[in-house]
């Protein structure tokens, strides 16, 4: 039962899936961090079946890849853009580490932010317009998954930089050891069904994905003294661009 809940949580979280919510209740909130991965696997099946939808009714390419940009966002209701368009505006600020961390919290929005956010949008659906086959977009609906493993792990592996907040909350309330564990395997697991299933692009997916973890904890979290919420989001966003403009080149 708790298992059950901390899914349907994670889910009421991470998702705009109509499901029927649950208690906020730390004793839920045990498996949220290593449920996580979950979220994206399901993003992943419905991205390859949208994907086949449009092409089997013959969708302009410029719609697919428009509705195929926007879906990641109308699917976690820009949670993660949410942290990404944040961290932008703290790093482009070039203040001091404490100033940065209140620009995380502010709820304004700054030139960084738009500027960065025009920029990704762009990449990305241009990006798209250049996946055209079944395996490609079956890569990147591994990434995923893999991905929020490894923007799980941030959080449960690396130190917090406030020591407070959502983020800190779910991982005080997990089980460290396991959680670690179970997001190893997951990543591991994605790492090898997407290589088997298309060597080139999969294998050159988890090592840009695992280059992306390592910038992040070296640079992101020494310019900040850890992670948090907003920063595993700005990687989350990061590592899904890198991983579609990778699988549209491989």
């Amino acid at each position: 039962m708790i298992f059950l809940k901390s899914l349907i949580m994670t889910f009421n979280m991470y998702t705009k899936i109509p499901i029927p919510q649950t208690a906020w209740n730390e004793k839920y909130m045990k498996y949220v961090l290593s449920l996580f991965p979950i979220v994206g696997l399901v993003e992943g099946i419905i991205y390859v079946f949208l994907w086949k939808f449009m092409i089997f009714i013959k969708l302009s390419p410029y719609i697919t890849a428009a509705v195929l940009t926007a879906f990641p966002m109308l699917y976690t209701g820009g949670i993660h853009m949410d942290g990404f368009l944040d961290t932008s505006d703290a790093l482009g600020s070039h203040q001091s580490r404490e100033k940065k961390l209140d620009i995380l919290k502010d709820s304004h929005i700054g030139a960084g932010a738009v500027i960065s956010g025009l920029v990704y949008i762009m990449f990305y659906a241009f990006t798209i317009l250049s996946i055209t086959r079944l395996r490609q977009v079956v890569i990147i609906a591994f990434s995923f998954f893999m991905i929020r493993a490894y923007s799980a792990l941030s959080l449960v592996c690396f130190k917090n930089a406030r020591g407070s907040g959502l983020a800190m909350t779910f991982t005080k309330a997990s089980d460290l050891l396991f959680t670690r564990i179970l997001l190893i395997s997951f990543i591991a697991a994605a790492k090898i069904l997407s290589s088997l299933y298309f060597p080139r692009a999969g294998i050159a997916v988890s090592i840009t994905v695992f280059i992306c973890f390592f910038y992040f904890r070296l640079f992101i979290c020494g310019e900040f003294g850890g992670v948090t919420g907003d920063l595993a989001g700005f990687f989350l966003q990061m590592a899904e661009l890198a991983a579609v403009i990778v699988t549209a080149v491989a």
